[in-house]
């Protein structure tokens, strides 16, 4: 019922009732409405019915934003009638629009309609969508947080959706699978995160230089990977084993310096650097004279160590032969390797 058919009505009823007290004779006067008011009340119903009506006609044909239309019309016509906002979520209900009768009893909340009732009903709606289920694997102590939003898919369409977590940053520090839950009010949709915390992967290589760059915005190294071995005795015994050794005049094996390096494969292995990767080179590589040895390792930049390669890049007699720690996949040291 309107504000204006509402307001006809009260001060009818003021009048009716303030005829009692005047008249002393008949103390038990009935409030009646008048005619033309009851027409109008009728006439509104009418009108709220018949837009109901259309809009399930426009429903049965899958025109739904026209039955959107009708349904916003009769709510239109009184929105303070909470069976009008029911009515219209049973209907959407019947044809399992049940994202549409959502928005329904959100409107009546809006219109402060009945709250805690249409509260109730919209929690039991909300229970019959399907949950959103993402997840993913991220390494031991590594620093994430879940998404301010998510893609779902709302009437048909796929939107993203902001949502709402019980707890947004994610603890990474025990290794497992865990379960974040997150929930999105204006549509309804609870929010499933699993969440498999991997232990960290380290591995250590040594290999040649063989490029040093930016691709998409990410750095990365290309190494021809090698055997190496440091040590008369080790060095010595690896280069028996590959018959490269040379025999001095008393038949006896030896090496010129006590480094062994074997390559049995062409093959290059490219790395992603990580964006704190720390470099040390050889204080020969960087010319400094204030250190005993040429192989004293200096902690060096990524300036220094760039320049350091493009210097050697086209210098077949000198090339960088440098350690790789690896963690999770990417470079985070670099050293170089000195030779003897």
């Amino acid at each position: 019922m309107n504000k204006k058919l509402f307001y006809k009505i009260i001060i009818i009823s003021v009048i009716t009732i303030s005829s009692t007290f005047v008249s002393c004779q008949n103390t038990s006067k009935k409030i009646t409405i008048s005619e033309d008011t009851q027409n109008e009340i009728s006439t509104e119903e009418n009108e709220v019915n018949e837009a109901i009506k259309t809009g399930e006609k426009y429903l049965t044909k899958n025109n739904f934003n026209e039955a959107k239309e009708y349904f916003n019309k009769a709510i239109s016509l009184d929105k303070s009638n909470k069976d009008i906002y029911l009515k219209i979520k049973d209907i959407y209900l019947s044809f399992n629009r049940f994202d549409d009768a959502y928005f329904i009893i959100k409107t009546a909340l809006t219109n402060n309609i009945d709250i805690e009732n249409m509260k109730l009903i919209l929690k039991d709606i909300s229970s019959k969508f399907e949950s959103i289920n993402m997840n993913l694997s991220i390494y031991q102590d590594t620093s994430y947080t879940l998404p301010n939003e998510v893609k779902a898919v709302i009437s048909g369409e796929s939107i993203s959706i902001p949502v709402t977590w019980d707890n947004q940053v994610v603890d990474s520090s025990t290794v497992g699978t865990f379960i974040y839950e997150g929930f999105n009010e204006d549509y309804g949709r609870k929010v499933n995160m699993e969440i498999t915390v991997m232990e960290n992967v380290y591995d250590k290589q040594i290999g040649w230089v063989k490029d040093f760059y930016m691709d998409n915005g990410k750095l990365y190294i290309d190494l021809d990977l090698i055997e190496f071995y440091l040590g008369r005795e080790e060095a010595l015994r690896e280069a028996i084993k590959d018959g490269k050794a040379g025999i001095d005049e008393n038949g006896e094996y030896f090496l010129p310096a006590p480094v062994w390096i074997r390559n049995n494969s062409a093959a290059i292995t490219k790395y992603q650097i990580d964006n704190n990767c720390m470099y040390s080179l050889c204080s020969a590589t960087l010319k400094l004279d204030n250190y005993e040895t040429s192989g004293t390792l200096v902690n060096s930049s990524y300036d220094n160590f760039l320049k350091s390669f493009n210097d050697t890049k086209n210098n077949n007699a000198r090339i960088l032969l440098v350690w790789v720690d690896i963690k999770n996949g990417s470079v985070y040291k670099i050293s170089e390797q000195y030779l003897p």
